[in-house]
């Protein structure tokens, strides 16, 4: 199923108003919300709180499931016949990895809640290997403050570059000795940096999961879990340096995921190797270019109307609405549709046609994801994300202690970045998908 391969899932749907209207009423919709927010958030920022739940034995059990995935998928990986390798949905490490798993993390994480710091067994064998090195007394390296999160966020770029342009990361073998070498890389920081620390500024996952789940209406902690509105986490404490470029990055990877499967794009690729001919060699290095070119974009945008470091760092987390909406929008209809192949290459991880009890061989049923709600669907999830990043921004604003008008037009330059990023978001998901 080749088609299943490009994130953005194409959509036949008749637009009932031409494409314009709904890009400049969404931006518009965002435009409005900064004086709504100056009636509607109180001085104090203060959000609404609720009692905690227990939940015994989530971690335990969550943990256990997504080790034994984790090295299921790794051995039939390694063990995947060469003849094979090619196809994507006949291996569980491909699927498991970039669908479940990538496209999983951060719907979950940011529309529900992080579990994935009670769940990773990455997370679990550093802290395991931190103990045992604080028993022995063993010493660690100071992790320097203003690194921060930036390695991070060369991370997020590898990562990001493997999954939407390098065909060898689709490569169950190579993807497979990939994962094994990140572990040592994890270990390895966590052994010389500390556990925690190395988990919360480098480890590209947990990074991301924690990041999102700022914005999620569960906060899991210590096998209990609280319920709060969307977007309450979000200014609970600031970014580490970093944070704001990391957050823009992954907003501008997914942009370009989706910009990339357009016919727009490959008009652009044309015009640049018409002009530029040496571009088709190395091969990527065109799109590679356009990534990083986006990437650049949005992070100086952003750090530009930011207008300092401090106020950069202090509005970071606004910013992290934006980057979980477009990420559910863009990726929800393609982990609906491609996760439907998770069992099918569980059961039959090499594609010899196993059928055990029927769950290798099973229609994909399309219908879960009708064009129209698709994109009502991602309208609603942009607007309103956005609308959020604009309301923390005016908070923020408030917990400096300007008056509410002031914080409004000190801020206009951010909210129109923000109303920038809806509009070019709701752009690029309603463009024609290449065939």
């Amino acid at each position: 199923m080749p088609g299943l391969l490009a994130h953005a899932v194409q959509i036949s749907y008749r637009f009932p108003l031409p494409i314009w209207i709904y890009v400049l009423a969404g931006g518009m919709a965002v435009l409005a919300s900064a004086p709504a927010a100056v009636v509607a958030v109180g001085a104090d920022g203060s959000s609404w709180r609720s009692h905690p739940f227990r939940l015994p034995g989530l971690g335990r059990v969550g943990l256990v499931l997504s080790t034994t995935l984790f090295l299921y998928a790794v051995l039939v990986g390694l063990a995947s016949p060469t003849e094979q390798s090619h196809l994507f949905f006949e291996n569980a490490m491909t699927v498991l990895v970039w669908v479940d798993f990538w496209v999983g993390l951060g719907i979950v994480c940011g529309l529900v809640g992080n579990i994935w710091d009670s769940i990773s067994p990455l997370s679990a064998a550093a802290r395991a290997l931190d103990g045992a090195l604080a028993r022995r007394q063993a010493p660690q390296l100071e992790y320097p403050e203003r690194l921060g999160q930036w390695p991070a966020v060369l991370l997020v770029i590898g990562w990001s570059w493997a999954e939407l342009i390098w065909s060898g990361a689709k490569d169950p073998r190579t993807l497979a000795l990939m994962a094994i070498g990140y572990c040592v890389f994890t270990l390895a920081g966590a052994a010389l940096f500390g556990a925690e620390t190395w988990l919360a500024n480098v480890e590209l996952f947990t990074v991301v999961a924690r990041t999102f789940g700022r914005f999620a209406p569960l906060e899991f902690r210590d096998g209990w879990a609280r319920l709060r509105p969307y977007g309450a986490g979000l200014l609970d404490e600031p970014l580490p340096a970093g944070g704001g470029p990391l957050v823009v990055t992954l907003l501008a990877t997914v942009v370009y995921d989706g910009f990339s499967q357009t016919t727009k794009f490959a008009r652009l690729e044309t015009w640049i190797f018409d002009r530029a001919s040496w571009l088709h060699h190395p091969v990527h290095l065109l799109d590679t270019l356009l990534m990083l070119a986006i990437v650049l974009l949005f992070v100086l945008a952003y750090l530009l109307v930011a207008g300092s470091r401090r106020a950069a760092n202090l509005y970071a987390p606004t910013l992290i609405p934006i980057a979980v909406v477009y990420f559910a929008a863009h990726y929800f209809s393609y982990l609906l549709l491609a996760g439907q192949q998770t069992i099918g290459a569980i059961v039959d991880p090499f594609g010899h046609d196993w059928n055990p009890w029927g769950l290798g061989e099973y229609p994909i049923h399309r219908g879960v994801t009708p064009a129209a709600l698709v994109w009502w669907a991602q309208i609603a999830l942009i607007v309103a994300g956005h609308v959020a990043a604009v309301f923390a921004a005016h908070r923020v604003a408030l917990r400096e202690g300007l008056p509410a008008r002031r914080a409004l037009v000190l801020q206009m330059p951010l909210v129109l970045l923000m109303v920038a990023y809806t509009m070019a978001g709701l752009w690029v998901l309603a463009q024609q998908i290449k065939a």
